[in-house]
């Protein structure tokens, strides 16, 4: 596949350079499918490649290819404004960002965060960043002043801000403990900021002349959510980045990708601010695709626009599938055009995938990976047969395996150890942080992930959970999502979360947290699940202690916030 911007060489024959020969998942690349999708019945046969040769490209070339190859069509539908933008005129407010961002001295060296729920200048404002040569520091809309503090001391490159009115405050407040040069403001500006506005208007669509080297530049410094600990850096290049849409994209397309550039339209729901969603967009944008953006998870407005703009795609986490399967208007939608589900970032419950394929036809494709990674590096392609609790096989070009935690030594099939990864989407390392990232990659390439995996014998990886999420009861060794998974079948169960208590007695004793269905609130007692999960569980899994509550804490981005549960445990006892 090629352009005059840049040329993908996929090879159907050819052993990947990344992965190690005769790997079990090896079989299930270089060969034809037969692929139903984009509303087609009678499908397409679709030659999957074993390897790829990636372009050395800045991530916004994507855009700038997309505008002179597809110039007018709608890049972003912007729900709650009702604002279009074409791929032509994506890139001129981004070419206008560039050139003002330049004129205020932002450069290589340099770092602007983006600090805004998902709006369309949340993606002229990151392809503005990267033309300038500085990378983007993606902060959550959620987080406060103190996290901006420590993003920006840590960081030393902050140089600029820019950010929406309504949570200008926290950059406010950031601003008096640590010096951030400019800041950008979207809505009503500030005294002491520029309007955003008038910034666009100032200048003219010419980004600077800046020379990038993608292998070695970076294009994101992504600050991890900090659930084991304060955020750290993690150095994402551009050519990272690249190859992580590309790989992602061309494991489902293949030989006929330039044939369906274009046709995809998407529900686009992940927030941007966090790495799967930052490398999803890019991947929409590369496909030429319509995206649907809104500010907030509305399910029943998702389900509607599904069904109203035959979206082709979506892409979500658990919690948002959890929460469209239990709205009420769940079937009352036809989602049929839909010709990917993909849900990422946590494990997702079989139950769930199962009732997603009873309305849809087809089950949820789960797939895996980290901030570390770019971050995909295992995914279910349309192709590949469904298994439900399966994160799938590592995506085109990425080795993994399941290795001892402590030795490091490479397991068979069926036992569960560390999954490590290797591929060309492996960050660059921890910033200013040498001894960490040597912690976890090592000289040759190996990533370790923190996750207990297995694989089985067809190369299907599966996790298991956390290493440090890992519950010692009586010498036993019990992972959460397994105790989790049992208590989803109980009909009282709408969520629940799983942590291990310290007791001098066992190690730690089984604790479960639950959120009921409504209609079983004040029917069910915690003696009655701890009864039910003895009755249905290995004697050594069933929760000793079960405490109802009115809500399951989470991370930003939607995950189980274990740590958060054993802290406020850790409180209760003293």
């Amino acid at each position: 596949m090629s352009n005059t911007f840049y040329e993908v060489k996929m090879f159907y024959d050819k052993d990947s350079p990344w992965v190690k020969p005769e790997r079990p998942w090896s079989k299930w690349y270089g060969k034809n499918y037969r692929i139903k999708w984009y509303n087609r019945p009678e499908g397409e046969v679709v030659s999957i490649p074993r390897t790829v040769e990636y372009p050395e490209i800045p991530i916004h070339v994507f855009g700038r290819e997309a505008a002179e190859n597809f110039p007018n069509n709608v890049a972003i539908y912007y729900v709650p404004e009702e604002r279009k933008y074409t791929y032509r005129e994506l890139m001129y407010w981004s070419d206008r960002i560039a050139a003002g961002l330049s004129d205020l001295g932002v450069g290589k060296g340099d770092a602007v965060g983006v600090y805004m729920a998902n709006c369309p200048e949340f993606v002229f404002s990151l392809y503005g960043i990267t033309q300038t040569g500085a990378a983007v520091i993606p902060i959550n809309p959620l987080l406060k002043a103190p996290d901006i503090v420590h993003i920006a001391k840590d960081s030393g490159i902050l140089k600029a801000v820019i950010c929406t009115s309504e949570i200008y405050p926290e950059v406010e407040k950031a601003r008096d403990e640590v010096g951030i040069d400019e800041v950008i403001v979207v809505g009503e500006a500030k005294q002491g900021t520029i309007s955003y506005k008038e910034f666009v208007e100032k200048y003219p669509p010419k980004p600077p002349d800046i020379e990038i080297k993608p292998k070695e530049d970076l294009c994101a410094l992504m600050y991890t959510g900090g659930t084991t600990g304060l955020p750290k850096g993690v150095m994402l290049t551009h050519y990272n980045i690249v190859v992580n849409v590309l790989q992602s994209y061309l494991a489902n397309t293949g030989n006929r990708t330039a044939e369906v550039l274009g046709k995809g339209v998407i529900a686009a729901v992940l927030p941007m601010c966090h790495v799967f969603g930052f490398t999803m967009v890019q991947g929409y944008i590369f496909a030429k695709s319509m995206m649907i953006m809104y500010r907030g998870f509305d399910p029943e407005l998702v389900m509607k626009h599904i069904e109203q703009y035959k979206c082709t795609t979506f892409i979500g986490i658990p919690l948002m599938y959890h929460v469209m399967i239990n709205h009420p208007s769940f079937g009352k939608y036809d989602l049929s055009s839909l010709s990917l589900s993909v849900s990422g970032a946590d494990s997702l419950p079989a139950h769930l995938s199962e009732k997603w394929k009873e309305k849809v036809g087809e089950r949820v494709g789960q797939g895996y990976g980290l901030s570390e990674a770019s971050p995909v590096t295992h995914s279910q392609p349309v192709w590949l047969p469904k298994i439900s609790d399966s994160i799938g096989i590592p995506i085109l070009d990425t080795d993994a395996k399941v290795v001892d935690p402590d030795t490091g030594d490479e397991l068979p099939p069926g036992q569960v150890g560390e999954l490590v990864v290797k591929g060309p989407q492996v960050m660059k390392g921890y910033w200013k942080q040498p001894e960490k990232t040597k912690e976890v990659l090592s000289e040759d390439g190996w990533l370790r992930t923190g996750d207990l995996a297995r694989m089985d014998e067809n190369g299907y990886f599966y996790i298991v959970g956390r290493t440090k999420d890992m519950i010692k009861y009586k010498g036993y060794k019990v992972m959460p999502e397994d105790v989790e998974r049992e208590l989803y079948k109980h009909p009282a169960v709408l969520e629940c979360a799983v942590i291990g208590v310290p007791d001098p007695q066992v190690g730690e004793t089984i604790k479960a947290f639950i959120v009921l269905r409504p209609e079983y609130r004040g029917k069910v007692s915690e003696e009655d699940i701890i009864k039910w999960a003895k009755e249905n569980m290995a004697g050594y899994k069933w929760p000793r202690k079960v405490e109802f509550v009115t809500q399951i804490p989470r991370t930003p981005v939607g995950k189980l916030f274990r740590r958060k549960l054993r802290e406020l445990e850790a409180q209760k006892a003293g």
